[in-house]
């Protein structure tokens, strides 16, 4: 393990080495299986793209013990991680020439990175839209890094939503699928990228049907916790 960064409130960057600099070869927007010395492996979204030398989480605390608590109070530089993967399917799909728009909740947002930043660098020129939706302004992150790629990159768009802001505020809110609902009206030929909560994802992944988007252009990571039966997946 190289080092642990904050990013955001309860929200920290984790990033990784593997032993004798090993690829570990993945498409963006896949994910990993994470075991901390001591505790169960949990899956998390990889954050770095496949052509960078480190491995990067995004790891937000969920309770106060666990692997993401343990992730932020007591993982150091030099601890062994264990890692396995990668998963899942929801990873970029390169072939695909026409408007991509991603959307991440949270720390949903790791994927999305990995996807924007390598589609970027690969020269993609259609629309990119990224929606990334947080519950209140000290959650969100990345955002000098996003507009950064807004600057180079004529054809991508970054817009935050805020869910729950506790303060005035001048940004988007309100759930984030109807922000993009609100700016889209017609999602023919795209294709969807979406990590975050389950009931986020599904009630995306229904607007954009209703709106035109065909079933299989939808590429979505739902985020499930230790308890739910369906997988322990981001705790």
């Amino acid at each position: 393990m190289l080092e642990v960064t904050p990013l955001a409130r309860a929200t920290s960057l984790i990033r990784l080495m593997p032993q004798d600099e090993a690829p570990f070869d993945f498409r963006p927007g896949q994910y990993a299986s994470l075991a901390f010395p001591g505790q169960p492996p949990r899956d998390y979204s990889l954050a770095s793209r496949p052509d960078e030398p480190h491995i990067d989480f995004h790891i937000r605390q969920v309770g106060e013990t666990g692997p993401s608590a343990y992730a932020q109070a007591a993982l150091h530089a030099g601890d062994p991680v264990r890692l396995e993967g990668p998963f899942g399917q929801a990873y970029w799909r390169e072939e695909h020439d026409g408007p991509m728009l991603l959307i991440g909740g949270g720390t949903g947002l790791a994927p999305m990175i990995a996807i924007v930043e390598t589609a970027l660098a690969a020269g993609v020129e259609a629309p990119v839209h990224l929606y990334a939706g947080f519950q209140d302004e000290p959650d969100i992150y990345y955002e000098d890094r996003l507009r950064a790629l807004e600057a180079r990159h004529g054809n991508f768009t970054a817009t935050y939503v805020l869910s729950a802001p506790e303060e005035t505020t001048d940004r988007r809110t309100g759930f984030v699928h109807l922000a993009v609902a609100e700016d889209h009206a017609d999602f023919a030929g795209f294709k969807a990228y979406m990590a975050g909560a389950p009931v986020m994802v599904e009630a995306a992944a229904a607007m954009l049907v209703a709106r035109g988007m065909k079933p299989a252009d939808i590429n979505a990571d739902p985020f499930y916790g230790a308890s739910d039966p369906a997988a322990a997946r981001r705790a």
